[in-house]
């Protein structure tokens, strides 16, 4: 997981989670310097380094799906907002048609932010980074960014 966690945060995720990377070597640390396989208090160290471990973990997955969600609504977004057709349109038929295909799409566009906005919400509640620190911005700027 340890592994699995430094491999796959992105440079804009590190700076969010650095203190619980840092939590996470430091419950580590005494299995790479002092402890070896039979000595004692291998098992409580095991079992708190999991815990950290995982707990740190879960945040990943969670951020990574929410990112994973928002991405998915908007590949839908890519579809043609115009229907191009074979035979020439009166104006107002075109216009009329025009609006009953991007009628549906600006509601989906306009349902699917509201999601992500709540999925970057939950994102910010369980990492509980300061709303205004600069590790923050630049996350919710790179979700801005798949957005645009």
């Amino acid at each position: 997981m340890y592994n699995d966690i430094l491999r796959t945060l992105l440079p804009v995720e590190k700076p969010l989670l650095s203190d619980r990377i840092e939590r996470i070597n430091k419950a580590l640390n005494p299995g790479i310097l002092d402890l070896k396989w039979n000595s004692t208090g291998i098992d409580p160290f095991i079992k708190n380094a999991k815990e950290v471990v995982s707990d740190v973990d879960e945040l990943v997955r969670l951020m990574k799906d929410n990112v994973r969600k928002m991405q998915q609504m908007m590949d839908k977004w890519k579809e043609s907002l115009f229907d191009r057709r074979m035979k020439p349109f009166p104006p107002d038929e075109l216009e009329q048609n025009h609006q009953s295909l991007v009628g549906p799409k600006l509601e989906d566009i306009k349902v699917h932010g509201k999601e992500i906005h709540r999925l970057l919400k939950v994102t910010q509640e369980n990492i509980k980074p300061d709303k205004k620190s600069k590790p923050w911005l630049s996350y919710v700027d790179y979700v801005n960014g798949l957005v645009i």
